[in-house]
């Protein structure tokens, strides 16, 4: 497949703030910006682009820079074979799921923490789901998390001599990952 082609000086110039390539949707307005590399045949999804949609907090979450822990890991019962010693059984045992992580910067809302503290007294799982958009928008897949609940919340080091944004985190543990 031949490289796409590059943006020219001029391409650049005449973008509006509604073309860059941070917005979904923004090369779809673009009549005379080529899309990007990464839109080929079979198209790959850049990572930037994604929805957290999390029922039991019903305030607008704003925007979450980074989510860590898609991970999925079945464990592997080792089951030695009698009367030879060269072979072991490897059989499929539990899966385990690993904790999701949402990353974003401390604003004035507070619906994060009060969905973590309110956990620790009155657990109420709900459904934690995630949708990777493409450049238009369009949602391309959706990993949901059933009966998932906060248990852990951390902030950022607070440092007078540093020019770091100012994060928060939550991790979410969850029952079971379905990816739709």
């Amino acid at each position: 497949m031949p490289p796409a082609p590059r943006l020219t000086a001029q391409q650049v110039a005449g973008m509006s703030l509604g073309q860059y390539a941070s917005a979904p949707g923004s090369y779809s307005a673009a009549k005379s910006v080529d899309p990007p590399a990464t839109l080929g045949d079979p198209p790959i999804t850049h990572s930037k682009f994604f929805q957290v949609l999390i029922p039991a907090v019903e305030l607008t979450l704003g925007f979450f820079t980074q989510i860590t822990g898609f991970s999925s890991q079945v464990d592997v019962q080792e089951y030695p074979e009698g009367g030879v010693n060269t072979f072991v059984h490897k059989l499929p045992g539990r899966i385990k799921q690993g904790n999701i992580t949402l990353k974003r910067g401390i604003t004035k809302e507070s619906a994060l923490v009060t969905w973590y503290e309110k956990s620790v007294t009155a657990l109420e799982p709900t459904e934690l789901t995630i949708h990777v958009l493409d450049y238009e928008g369009n949602i391309v897949t959706t990993w949901t998390f059933d009966g998932a609940y906060p248990v852990k919340w951390s902030g950022t080091d607070l440092n007078a001599g540093g020019s770091e944004f100012l994060t928060q985190s939550l991790e979410i543990a969850h029952l079971g990952m379905k990816v739709v």
